[in-house]
């Protein structure tokens, strides 16, 4: 019997989670909290989710640092892990999105937030929005949010590379929700892409910066949000790309790698046409060494932000999470002579298209249908 009750214990990680944020001590709270970092099946939560993003939240007004920066974590952890369900009738990450957001952005108008919690803040808010936008105005309070704590970056005697990369990382990952804005007004674009300070991030010296503004407009490019920028705006982020690509720029010393990637966005901007981008992932991730092919930089952006979030629990979402489950084809192996670093896009001729089971494609549709207008799937 004593066997059996271990076992349920063991396997209860959210009820183990909530006991230990219930608890005085700030270690046995971030022990709770550390809990969320593998994969809980969504079907485990149910109600007990609302109690754990408050117990969260309870964390973030206690002040400490590792525990605000934990709590952040474990809000956004706990979006991906919710993905499209319902709990009590309500929409979860959506939910969630609403609820945080308020929170979030006191941690990002403060003065006082050290560099660890601005970045785990941003981080969180990027998780919750990608979950949680149904429309493209969903996301635009998460998107000012972001460009405010952009320009006060911005605005400080020594700006923190670390906040201001982070940021621009998040702006990414949230114009991958956007899809479509003609539809919507002028003031809702404005909002959502400010492509003047756009422009100014990709001549910052910061190399992290400078490629991730880099993929925030290989985005909007291909998602065609570029016709909503001034021709003037255009034209300055044209000169800026070439200049980086001739490595004319201040010489920045750029990598060769760098400058293929800034030519990469030269050749979409042209409409030369979108280069399909191919992902190695480490032998961690899955069985032998095998590749995940992400077919655009929408794509690629939000893969590349999941791995780094999610970490350790990354192959398990990845299995199991319906949310964004991408099909591995593990029969392609990759030579010695194939393998790249995790995050450098390549381009390929004539790709080839992933293999999804009928099954998937129900179990993805179900659970993802009118979710985000841009999502990791085809």
């Amino acid at each position: 019997m004593s066997s059996l009750r271990n076992s349920r214990r063991k396997t209860d990680v959210v009820g183990d989670c909530i006991d230990k944020l219930h608890e005085k001590r700030r270690a046995v709270r971030e022990e709770g909290m550390e809990a969320l970092e593998g994969f809980v099946p969504v079907d485990e939560l149910d109600y007990r989710y609302f109690t754990i993003f408050d117990r969260c939240c309870a964390s973030l007004r206690k002040g400490a640092c590792r525990e605000a920066t934990l709590a952040y974590r474990a809000i956004g952890l706990l979006a991906l892990t919710v993905g499209a369900a319902t709990a009590d009738g309500v929409d979860c990450s959506k939910d969630i999105l609403e609820k945080a957001l308020p929170v979030l952005e006191e941690t990002l108008h403060a003065p006082s937030s050290g560099v660890t919690t601005m970045v785990a803040s941003l981080d969180c808010l990027a998780a919750v929005t990608l979950t949680g936008t149904r429309r493209p105005e969903d996301a635009a309070p998460s998107v000012e949010a972001v460009w405010g704590a952009i320009r006060r970056a911005e605005d400080e005697t020594k700006p923190s590379p670390e906040v201001l990369a982070a940021a621009v990382r998040a702006f990414a990952l949230l114009l991958t929700t956007v899809g479509d804005l003609r539809s919507y007004p002028c003031t809702v674009k404005e909002a959502i892409i400010p492509f003047h300070d756009l422009a100014e991030l990709l001549e910052c010296e910061h190399p992290d910066i400078r490629i991730a503004a880099g993929e925030a407009l290989a985005v909007c490019a291909e998602l065609n949000l570029t016709q909503h920028a001034s021709p003037e705006d255009i034209q300055v982020i044209e000169m800026i790309l070439s200049d980086l690509v001739a490595d004319a720029s201040g010489g920045q010393n750029l990598t060769e790698e760098q400058v293929e990637f800034f030519q990469q966005i030269v050749d979409i901007m042209s409409q030369v046409g979108c280069p399909e981008m191919e992902e190695s992932m480490p032998s961690s991730y899955t069985s032998g060494r095998s590749m995940l092919r992400v077919s655009t930089w929408a794509r690629l952006v939000q893969l590349n932000f999941l791995k780094r979030f999610l970490n350790k629990g990354f192959r398990k979402h990845l299995q199991d999470n319906l949310l964004f489950r991408e099909q591995v084809d593990s029969s392609d192996a990759v030579g010695e002579a194939d393998e790249q670093p995790v995050g450098k896009g390549r381009r390929r001729g004539g790709g080839r298209e992933k293999r999804w089971s009928s099954a998937m494609r129900r179990d993805r549709d179900i659970a993802w249908e009118s979710k985000n207008g841009f999502s990791l799937y085809d």
